[in-house]
Order: C-alpha cells, then sequence, then structure tokens
C-alpha cells in the first residue's frame, strides 16, 4: 500500500513537471496528457519497486539510492522548458511544429506521431544549444573537425553553410538550359511590363554567397564541375538579353577583399564592409536612371572595427563561436551613420507565410524619390542606410529562402506606388527567379 501512496505521489510530481510537453502550441492535448500520466505512473511504480529490492533484498546503501533517484531525474531535465519559438533566428530555420496524435478535426490518427513528436522536441528541449556546444568541443578537440548536415568548418576558422544545396552551388554542379533561360526572361518581362503600366521602373540585384568569395577557404574535396555558375549565368543573360537593369557586384568586392573582411566567418551574411561595397554598385545602376539620387560616401558613417558577429553558421554547427574562435576571428568594421533621418514601422503582413515589410520615411526634404526592395537578409545589412536616400522606402523581406510573393503584395506595391522596385536574391536562391509570378493583368 504504501509502495502505491509513493508511486501516486510521484506520478503527480512528474506529470506536473512535464506540464510543458502536454501543452503544446494547440493548447491543453488531452490525449497527451492521458499517455504521460500513464507512463509517469507507470514508470514511478516499477522506480519504487526497484528501489525497495534494491535497500531490502540487496541490501544496498542509501548513496546507491540517492544515485539511482538522481539519475532517473536527470532524464526529465530536459522537459524543464519547452521552446515555444516557430522559427530559430539563430540557425535561420523554422523549428519543428506539434502534430497530435489523433487530428481533432478529421479524428484521424497520425501514425508518424513518435517521429513527429521526437522532431518537436529534439527542436526545443531544455538545454538544446548547451548539449550541441558540448558535443562540438568534445568533436573538436577529439577529430580536430567540424561539421555536420547543416554546415562545416573551412580553413583558418572559416565556416560553411551545407543548406539549400550550397555544396553543389559551390561546385557549379547545376546550370539552367536555353529553355530556362527563355522562361527567366518570360517572367522578367511580363514584370516589367506590370511595373511599367504603374510607372515603376524594375531593377534586379544579384547577390554572390561567402563561398563564391571566399572559396579559397573552403574544404578540399569540392571539384569545380563547370567553369561558369549559375548566377553568373544569370547575370549575362539578362545583361545581354534584356533591357532590365541588374547588379552583380562580384568583382568590386573582389577588389575590396585585398584590403578588408567583407563576409562574417561564422555566417551566412557578410559584414557591414562588406555591404557597403555592393550598396556602391547597386546605387550607382540606379543613380543612371535618376541621377538626383544621393549616394552615402564613408565620411557619412562613423567605421570602427567591433566585437560582433554574424553566428548562424556557428548557431547550425551548435557552437558558440565567442568562445572558441580568436577574438580576431570575430571583430569586422561597424558602420554607424553620423546622421539619420529616417523612421522606420515593421509590420508583419502574414505571419502564416512569413510575409514583413520595412517601412522608411525620411525627413530629409530633398529626397524625392520612392523605392521598394524586395529582398533577403543580405540586404537588411544596408536597408537603414539605403533609406537615407529616398523620402520614402519599403523592404519587403523575403527571408528564410522564401519564395516572392509580388501577386500577394500586388495592392501593397500599387498603394507604395514607387519609382523603383527592386528584385534582390542571394546566390543559394537564384532558382526562386524561375518562380517569379506576375499579378493579373
Amino acid at each position: 500500500m504504501r509502495r502505491l501512496i509513493i508511486s501516486i505521489v510521484l506520478t503527480l510530481l512528474l506529470t506536473f513537471w512535464g506540464h510543458r510537453l502536454y501543452l503544446t502550441e494547440a493548447g491543453f492535448d488531452g490525449k497527451l496528457f492521458i499517455i504521460i500520466i500513464t507512463l509517469s505512473y507507470m514508470i514511478c511504480y516499477k522506480l519504487v519497486q526497484y528501489l525497495a529490492r534494491f535497500k531490502i533484498i540487496e541490501n544496498n546503501s542509501r548513496i546507491d539510492i540517492v544515485f539511482v533517484v538522481c539519475a532517473v531525474a536527470f532524464m526529465f531535465v530536459p522537459i524543464l522548458h519547452i521552446n515555444r519559438d516557430e522559427v530559430s533566428v539563430q540557425e535561420n530555420r523554422t523549428l519543428a511544429k506539434y502534430v497530435p496524435l489523433i487530428d481533432d478535426d478529421s479524428g484521424t490518427i497520425n501514425y508518424n506521431f513518435g517521429k513527429d513528436f521526437e522532431n518537436w522536441f529534439n527542436d526545443r528541449f531544455f538545454g538544446r544549444r548547451q548539449f550541441i556546444n558540448l558535443s562540438k568541443r568534445i568533436d573538436l578537440f577529439i577529430n580536430n573537425e567540424m561539421k555536420n548536415f547543416d554546415a562545416m568548418a573551412g580553413k583558418e576558422n572559416w565556416l560553411f553553410t551545407k543548406r539549400w544545396n550550397s555544396e553543389d552551388m559551390f561546385r557549379n554542379k547545376y546550370l539552367f538550359d536555353d529553355e530556362d533561360l527563355a522562361k527567366l526572361k518570360l517572367r522578367l518581362e511580363s514584370l516589367q511590363m506590370w511595373l511599367a503600366r504603374h510607372h515603376i521602373k524594375l531593377y534586379l540585384m544579384l547577390v554572390p554567397d561567402k563561398e563564391r568569395l571566399y572559396g579559397e577557404y573552403y574544404p578540399d574535396g569540392y571539384t569545380k564541375i563547370n567553369a561558369q555558375a549559375k548566377i553568373e549565368q544569370v547575370y549575362e543573360f539578362v545583361k545581354n538579353n534584356t533591357d532590365i537593369p541588374v547588379v552583380y557586384p562580384i568583382k568590386a568586392l573582389e577588389k575590396a577583399k585585398k584590403d578588408h573582411l567583407l563576409f562574417y566567418k561564422t555566417g551566412t551574411h557578410w559584414n557591414h564592409r562588406g555591404a557597403y561595397v555592393a550598396y556602391l554598385e547597386m546605387m550607382k545602376m540606379l543613380k543612371k536612371d535618376f541621377p538626383s539620387l544621393r549616394i552615402l560616401s564613408e565620411k557619412d558613417f562613423n567605421i570602427a572595427p567591433q566585437f560582433s558577429a554574424d553566428e548562424d553558421i556557428a548557431n547550425a554547427l551548435g557552437i558558440d563561436a565567442k568562445s572558441i574562435f580568436p577574438k580576431e576571428d570575430m571583430t569586422y568594421d561597424v558602420f554607424e551613420l553620423k546622421k539619420t533621418t529616417t523612421s522606420v514601422v515593421h509590420e508583419f503582413v502574414n505571419k502564416k507565410l512569413r510575409i514583413e515589410t520595412f517601412d522608411y520615411v525620411s525627413s530629409n526634404p530633398a529626397n524625392k524619390l520612392t523605392a521598394i526592395f524586395y529582398a533577403d537578409s543580405q540586404f537588411l545589412r544596408m536597408s537603414w542606410y539605403v533609406a537615407e536616400s529616398f523620402k520614402k522606402m519599403q523592404h519587403i523581406y523575403v527571408g528564410y529562402g522564401r519564395d516572392f510573393d509580388i501577386p500577394y503584395m500586388a495592392a501593397d506595391i500599387e498603394n507604395f506606388a514607387p519609382d523603383i522596385l527592386v528584385i534582390g536574391t542571394g546566390e543559394r536562391f537564384i532558382n526562386r527567379l524561375m518562380k517569379l509570378e506576375t499579378p493579373e493583368q
């Protein structure tokens, strides 16, 4: 009888301890609660029975019993806190969602519940980053290498992503064929015509991946399959076969890298210096059509090296880069405007589709133009000062590899009535240009 009472008390404590599991994103999951409380009772009853035998029959000491209890209790530490975020900013990816055992609407049984629950829990358990960081430190100490499914270390502390087919992209494995390029031309020119009817000028900006600029630090064994990269193919084709202005700032970046670090060693993005080099090339392109456009010089900024870095690749590897790498590998030029004239409002247009906008308004009376930049996270490194050249500027953010949703945003674009619309994409997402859609005419 005493064992039964102790088992029930432990079950209630364990169920309360694990309440974060059955309080899922969708609310209270009664079916999961029943499963947890049943399993908890079975575990507690068996544990109490085992400890009784441990003490009475095998005559073990209290220290042995305490050790067993602590070992079992440690197994439940990961449920002390469950991460409820939808997106991991550090890893730049969407976290696994909770999928119930039985769908409340249809009543169907999820036969993949075990795998779905494992994926959900693995993304969210307490101490996940610390455990991964410890594992990577041990692996670095033993094997002197860092890599996993999402990322890998190159030479001289340069880290590279493996996501989004980046390895194949680096090797120039796949190129567009003539049919693909014809479709690309049709999509771009169709969008150009729709924008022209609203008196909006279309531009295209192509951003090279870090490994395109710093390929010498890529791990050995990745041989080039084709001489030309897909992003170079798109740049040459658009420049030679359409009248859409396009910028691909690789030459300017290659020149600047002789004197400066332009990308973060531990992340996928260019740093402030790299973004500024690309900014100059982009603004020179726009100024050809709009001569009054103001371009900021380095004199407009306070520029100083700071211990700061983008760490999305380091986080994908599960390491704390600031504690592992030398300080000089985490120190980069940081640009700060001496005088700002803009204010910004950030809005989630559609959280489910992860469509968000940044709307800038400048108080500078000299600015007459308006612009929309439909671009990804690379543009975030310069958007706050690009806005200094426009009366109004909107950044429609297409992060996390999402496709452009131009038909969905058509009314917003028309109401904003920009003079300029720039489509910007990073190299690893170049294929989404093939999915560009034009709003209904």
